[in-house]
């Protein structure tokens, strides 16, 4: 029964074995229970928790967001944070700040959805400052 369960939530979406276990606990499993399942489902491949960080990590740097955020983010899903190095904040706020809803902004309000965004202070700063506009 309980691996009728696991096969279909996984169909639906690509889940973490956090993701997992507590959809297994709302449905009234034991823990022991989701243990062993969660383990047969990694035997077999089904559950790859560093896969699953990969894509999610690469999507979020693609929708522009910064190391805070994605870091809440992961911790929610029960990943953990990959190294978010200072330069890849400054590429992703610079293609961040080429869209066209940043682009017309003045540099105070790229700052504050930058901030928003989860970027660093230091990192916004030298962004707006070399993307050619008056500084904040």
């Amino acid at each position: 029964m309980i691996e009728k369960i696991v096969l279909r939530l996984l169909s639906i979406k690509s889940r973490t074995t956090e993701e997992l276990k507590k959809k297994l606990i709302l449905k009234g499993f034991g823990h022991r229970e989701i243990e062993e399942i969660i383990q047969k489902f990694i035997k077999l491949g089904y559950l790859n928790d560093s896969e699953i960080l990969d894509r999610r990590f690469e999507s979020y740097l693609k929708k522009g967001y910064g190391p805070r955020w994605v870091a809440i983010k992961l911790r929610q899903q029960g990943l953990k944070m990959p190294f978010y190095s200072f330069s890849l904040q400054k590429k992703v706020a610079l293609n961040l700040l080429q869209k066209p809803s940043f682009r017309n902004k003045d540099p105070q309000k790229q700052s504050a959805a930058l901030q928003r965004r989860g970027f660093d202070l230091e990192v916004i700063y030298e962004v707006i400052q070399t993307s050619g506009i008056r500084s904040i």
